[in-house]
């Protein structure tokens, strides 16, 4: 059976899209066979943060009825299947239902799908929390973030799903607010803290997943406890021994989940 995991964030530029793929590596690296969709039809970006924004099949062709799912899946080399959307507007996607999705997965035969869905509170975003199992929220820990993720958390119940929790996204600066605050705010347990890192920008100009090309980097380590967490492994990494050189960014990320010196 094929437990799908939408990934949410109440508006953009929150990591969402970073956390989809970064945690879908994570959990191909033990051992699960995941598949990553792009499921933002209105702005599919997924495909441009690996390099290939020109997929000949996408996600839009498949729920326009000229393609099958499994035209539609490429295998990334860490692994991981991923299922694109089109970037570019064609004749004929206009109406798409992200819905019709539902009839589509059974195809992918993963043992986890990951729903990239897009953000905010429309009618995209409410598809894709809609045909998943379990809802994961991404936000940065700052306040109108936060605030705003609470929005998103009560669609998600109020349609009976599942909040598996909550991921703090570039985290670890002295203005964050504290994860307790946030568990407080949002009453749901935060369950990855992903810091800030340079790895992962040197990551996105590569157009690789952090995960795969700088596995020892704070925020390739959180996601990796993250995959751990998600799948009940018991996981505990010394921080210092992913220092690399980067005490700085190993600082932060103590910093970030509550371990001070």
């Amino acid at each position: 059976m094929t437990f799908v995991a939408s990934v949410s964030s109440s508006k953009g530029g929150s990591g969402k899209s970073t956390t989809s793929i970064n945690l879908g590596v994570a959990l191909s690296s033990l051992g699960k066979d995941v598949t990553v969709v792009d499921a933002n039809l209105s702005t599919p970006y997924l495909s441009m943060y690996l390099g290939a924004p020109h997929a000949p099949v996408t996600l839009h062709h498949v729920l326009s009825g000229t393609a099958h799912m499994k035209e539609a899946i490429y295998e990334h080399s860490s692994g991981v299947n991923i299922v694109p959307g089109s970037i570019q507007s064609h004749k004929g996607f206009e109406n798409l239902n992200l819905e019709n999705l539902q009839d589509h997965i059974g195809h992918l035969n993963s043992d986890i799908v990951i729903l990239d869905g897009a953000p905010g509170l429309d009618r995209e975003a409410k598809s894709s929390m809609k045909i998943s199992n379990e809802v994961l929220v991404v936000t940065n820990p700052e306040l109108p973030s936060v605030a705003h993720s609470l929005k998103t958390i009560r669609m998600a119940e109020g349609m009976g799903k599942k909040v598996s929790g909550v991921v703090l996204t570039r985290a670890g600066h002295e203005t964050d607010i504290h994860k307790d605050n946030v568990e407080t705010i949002l009453e749901h347990s935060v369950i990855g803290v992903i810091p800030e890192d340079e790895n992962m920008k040197r990551a996105v100009m590569r157009r690789e997943p952090v995960s795969s090309i700088y596995p020892n980097s704070p925020s390739a380590v959180a996601y990796h406890q993250l995959a751990c967490y998600l799948t009940g492994k018991k996981h505990l990494v010394d921080m210092d021994q992913y220092s690399d050189g980067q005490s700085t960014g190993v600082k932060l990320m103590r910093w970030a989940l509550g371990l001070r010196e």
